[in-house]
């Protein structure tokens, strides 16, 4: 069965500091919604805008959750010992899943970044699900190279979160090793992902409209051709938060539903009341509830 994880943002009082009461409210809500679980300390938590003490709350607040739902514990960072430190606060939490980006900046080879992951994995002898967005880390998953492959097959790693355009590069990360986990990235491309039949999704804007794409994975189930119609809309609103600033426009959905997430953190750039204006327009134009 697909199962949808939330990718949870961060929300922020009016003092920029953690708003530990809307984040209970947001998980409460999303599985009431019928999420599957959340994917703490990711892109859309604004992760590395944040304090380490910040980091490291934000997994506290969420495992209170631990009975209620699946957490993956996004661990990842430029070094090492840092994601490492991170993985053992995790677990000591009750985390069973931990993900983390491969190392970034330095332009790490295939070899430093495998052993990133290897090095992980011992130190808290859990394996990791390898979160794969390039265009963040400028770091593709190389399968001409001996080192990822050896990676890929390895154990130290479960899964892929693949947020990439490249589809069809799930299917061949798949072909090294069937027993990795595909938790699909961009939910733009729901509809591909499910027809290599991928094992769930990590979404941003399930924070705001899960309902919306779990309809879509209904209905692609029973071979309705309104899936495509839905997934189409969602596309609608994608394309427009996306231009417009993806995270800022996501807290800015949340805060008219109900809930005061606060802004993304600078550099983001608030959104200006046009800015608005067009994003209102596309949610009451296309999402479903």
């Amino acid at each position: 069965m697909t199962k949808f994880y939330v990718a949870s943002v961060t929300p922020f009082d009016i003092d920029n500091k953690i708003n530990e009461k809307v984040s209970e409210e947001l998980m409460n809500m999303h599985l009431v919604q019928g999420a599957d679980g959340f994917f703490i300390g990711g892109s859309s938590a604004e992760n590395f805008l944040m304090t380490k003490e910040e980091r490291l709350k934000s997994f506290e607040l969420a495992a209170k959750f631990n009975d209620k739902a699946d957490l993956i514990a996004h661990i990842g960072d430029i070094s090492t010992d840092k994601a490492i430190f991170y993985a053992k606060y995790a677990k000591e939490l009750g985390y069973k899943k931990i993900s983390a980006v491969p190392p970034f900046y330095f332009g790490f080879n295939q070899k430093e970044i495998a052993e990133y992951f290897y090095d992980i994995s011992n130190a808290v002898n859990m394996p990791v699900i390898y979160y794969n967005i390039p265009m963040n880390t400028n770091k593709e998953i190389d399968l001409n190279n001996g080192d990822t492959l050896k990676l890929l097959k390895s154990g130290a790693v479960s899964g892929i979160k693949h947020t990439n355009f490249d589809i069809n590069q799930i299917e061949r990360i798949k072909n090294v090793n069937n027993n990795l986990h595909c938790f699909g990235g961009l939910e733009q491309n729901m509809l591909p992902f499910l027809s290599f039949d991928c094992d769930g999704f990590i979404g941003s804007t399930f924070n705001f409209m899960l309902p919306h794409y779990k309809k879509i994975a209904s209905l692609y189930s029973e071979h309705s051709n309104e899936a495509l119609m839905l997934q189409t809309k969602a596309n609608n609103i994608m394309s427009v938060i996306w231009k417009i600033g993806l995270f800022p426009a996501i807290k800015y959905i949340l805060t008219k539903q109900g809930f005061d997430v606060g802004i993304a953190r600078k550099p983001f750039i608030q959104l200006t009341d046009e800015d608005k204006k067009i994003i209102d327009k596309v949610i009451d134009e296309n999402l479903c509830n």
